[in-house]
């Protein structure tokens, strides 16, 4: 059977595995285990490119970003970041909400995941939101939202995997998409002040009219970690990975002490914990990349950049395109596979439209956000409902002001290079 026939057949299998609800790494390496068969290659491919796609020192950094970050989510030091954003935050208008994004933002600058973010900060905070009298649809949009800027906020699981596919520097992306990731965090604020209205009842001080001193001082180590992290990668002391190592150390040493509380009575469960979702993150990255072997073999990376220069499309119309065929595909698929799947096929097409892959880093997470919170796939959605207990069509309609917010961000750094990369050619 020719190949292309081949990889017809294993595309159109592909669809009724995703549907089943069969896992999305088995639903690949089905399809091509099925394209090998079907097309008379060695099967044996898969397992050697599923290694040989997993045997890079950056990928380490992924179980222990994801481990610093479970550390300290489940000890006490989000209540006490809590407790220092409500000094810092909680009198200005929209109050606790204000107090809540603003929590996201310093915990997405320590978790580099979506769900985590909106786990450790929901657990706190939506109790404490709906208690003070703000609706139940706005608290759990708002937090669903607000978990999105893991992914954005460096350090970044997905920026880290989109880094070591492209072949370019993790650093740099880490700084570039910095700018973006405060931009947003911004602008969420302000909303928040300007149309996320009162509480009906005074909320409920999260200080307990604590000193102020102590608040800050306890809350000083967990914001002190994003600083050594970023400081140290951008500072030259490590690398990215080595970044990873040290942030696993520092939360493990202050989780074990300052923050310590029954939730981590197991560190055995902790690290279990965590290495079933980096080993979930990496088998779905090692079964991409069977398929980016695929599409490369069967040249379509080459195609699909001969067909854009023969048509003729400019940056602005083939970046339009890229937008709208993410948000799709993001309705449907996880994001690691979405960045592994693409982006073999739109590196090439890049270089000869002359667009910059740092900014296309930061165009493909802004739309990896919007996935992470629209149905039917959106994983924020499903963790806020799990911990709320509040049915996902509501969380949905809670998260949809902040959908448009995010849309307006993605067109101004889509068309905007200076929006895009502010903070890194401020850095040099």
């Amino acid at each position: 059977m020719s190949q292309n026939l081949a990889l017809v057949l294993a595309g159109t299998a592909l669809v009724p595995l995703l549907l089943g609800g069969l896992p999305i790494a088995f639903s690949l390496l089905a399809a091509s285990l099925l394209y090998f068969v079907l097309a008379g290659a060695d099967p044996s491919i898969v397992g050697s490119n599923m290694f040989w796609f997993l045997n890079k020192s950056e990928l380490v950094a992924i179980p222990f970003f994801i481990l610093a970050a479970d550390l300290l989510g489940r000890s006490r030091a989000t209540n006490d970041l809590v407790a220092a954003a409500d000094l810092a935050f909680g009198r200005l208008a929209g109050g606790l909400a204000l107090v809540t994004m603003v929590s996201t933002i310093v915990f997405s600058a320590i978790a580099g995941s979506s769900v985590a973010t909106a786990i450790a900060i929901g657990r706190v905070m939506i109790p404490k939101l709906v208690e003070a009298g703000y609706p139940q649809r706005f608290a759990v949009g708002l937090v669903a939202a607000g978990g999105g800027l893991g992914i954005l906020v460096p350090p970044s699981v997905p920026l880290i995997i989109y880094a070591t596919v492209a072949e370019i520097s993790v650093g740099d992306v880490f700084v570039a998409a910095t700018g973006p990731g405060l931009m947003l965090g911004l602008v969420f604020c302000i909303f928040i002040m300007i149309f996320g209205g009162r509480a009906r009842r005074r909320p409920p001080r999260t200080s307990r009219d604590e000193p102020a001193g102590r608040i800050l001082l306890r809350a000083l180590p967990v914001l002190g970690l994003p600083v050594v992290i970023l400081g140290g990668i951008y500072g030259g002391w490590f690398t990215p990975t080595e970044a990873a190592a040290v942030a696993v150390g520092y939360s493990s040493v202050f989780a074990a002490t300052l923050y310590r509380n029954e939730a981590l009575s197991s560190s055995v469960e902790t690290v279990a914990a965590a290495g079933r979702i980096a080993a979930a993150v990496l088998l779905i990255m090692a079964a991409t990349g069977v398929v980016a072997y695929i599409v490369t073999e069967n040249r379509i990376p080459y195609h699909v950049s001969g067909w854009i220069d023969a048509s003729g499309l400019t940056p602005f119309q083939f970046l339009l395109a890229v937008n709208l065929l993410l948000i799709a595909l993001g309705l449907f698929l996880e994001i690691i596979s979405v960045i592994l799947i693409t982006l073999p096929i739109f590196l090439p097409v890049l270089a000869g439209l002359g667009i910059d892959p740092v900014h296309f880093a930061i165009i493909m997470v802004i739309n990896m956000e919007l996935a992470v919170i629209t149905p039917p796939i959106g994983m924020n959605l499903f963790v806020i409902s799990s911990i709320s207990g509040v049915p996902i069509a509501r969380v949905f309609r809670g998260t949809l002001p902040f959908i448009g917010l995010i849309a307006a961000m993605l067109l101004l750094c889509t068309y905007s290079e200076m929006a895009a990369l502010w903070s890194l050619r401020l850095l040099g």
